[in-house]
């Protein structure tokens, strides 16, 4: 039945919506096969970077790791090498760095000592580790320094063994010595338990304090006071005393501090500054400065000092602690 009104279009058949019409298959193997940023892949498939990202993070997609750059020693060598020279950098661990680099568990001991005896393995070890220590600033002389400080730091910075007077020492009579504090508290409880305040025993006084010294004259502690384990405040340590800090751990007995073995630290500087062996020519040599003149010892002293100036530092270092104690 015609009404005389013009008839409205029929709507157009529903052909999905934006998001249905987006290529997120082809998305998502850009996103987890390239490194493209975000923006060229959004650009390629029409929508934003905004978008890939919030969908990247609901459907857990992943970017590909970036491709470590080689040096060129590295490169030289071919991909297994390769592998078991990244792997031995981890830990310097030949064995285990065969092992990871895919070689039998069985002859990995043969075959880390073969892959290291290779002069070509070996460059690339020494290069890697160079560029390593160039990224992070590390050099023999800042390591030496370091080690200087551990040795000649002061571990009564991190612990010290505090000795205070005893009860006895100042107490009236050399009596037992309540602090101020627990006298009007002893005194409170003997008053609300309805004794009488006139019977109460003051033994020797109030005014104990850990902070005064022993008395040479105490019948009881007969001067030798009592000493007591103090940990320092690890927020506000010197330089030296930062490095030496290695971490603290909690014990059945308490609070234990660790420190970096300063023997340990010494035991390497000797070693790298040829200390040991400087001694053992000594004992060998028939002028030996034992035998030397003064003169003659200051000439091989100054000598020796001047080849070797990291041993002068540390000389000076292990003077300087002496001097101070």
């Amino acid at each position: 039945m015609e009404t005389g009104q013009p008839q409205k279009p029929s709507p157009a058949p529903n052909t999905g919506t934006a998001s249905q019409l987006t290529d997120w298959a082809g998305i998502q193997h850009a996103f987890t096969t390239t490194n493209e940023p975000l923006r060229e892949i959004g650009k390629s498939f029409g929508v934003t970077h905004a978008a890939i990202g919030k969908r990247a993070r609901k459907d857990g997609w992943t970017r590909p790791e970036k491709e470590k750059p080689v040096t060129a020693k590295m490169a030289a060598l071919d991909p297994r090498h390769q592998r078991f020279v990244q792997e031995y950098l981890v830990d310097l661990n030949g064995t285990q760095a065969a092992i990871r680099a895919g070689y039998s568990a069985r002859t990995a001991n043969e075959q880390a000592a073969q892959l290291l005896a290779k002069l070509s393995i070996q460059a690339a070890i020494e290069e890697s580790q160079q560029k390593l220590q160039d990224k992070l600033e590390i050099n023999a002389e800042r390591v030496i320094q370091k080690l200087a400080t551990i040795a000649m730091a002061d571990p009564r910075e991190l612990v010290q063994n505090k000795v205070s007077c005893c009860r006895f020492c100042y107490g009236v009579g050399h009596k037992y010595q309540r602090s101020d504090h627990e006298m009007e508290a002893d005194r409170e409880d003997w008053e609300r338990q309805g004794k009488d305040p006139q019977h109460f025993n003051e033994k020797g006084g109030a005014g104990f304090s850990l902070a005064l010294p022993p008395v040479e004259t105490c019948p009881h502690c007969a001067g030798d006071g009592e000493s007591r384990v103090v940990l320092k405040d690890t927020r506000d340590l010197s330089p030296a005393a930062r490095l030496l800090y290695c971490g603290a751990k909690q014990t059945k007995f308490g609070v234990e501090i660790q420190m970096h073995n300063q023997l340990d630290v010494l035991d390497k500087l000797c070693r790298h500054l040829g200390i040991y062996a400087t001694d053992n020519y000594q004992k060998s040599d028939p002028l030996s400065l034992r035998t030397m003149t003064d003169a003659e010892r200051a000439v091989r002293i100054e000598r020796m000092l001047a080849d070797n100036p990291a041993m002068l530092g540390v000389l000076g270092g292990v003077l300087g602690q002496g001097g101070d104690a």
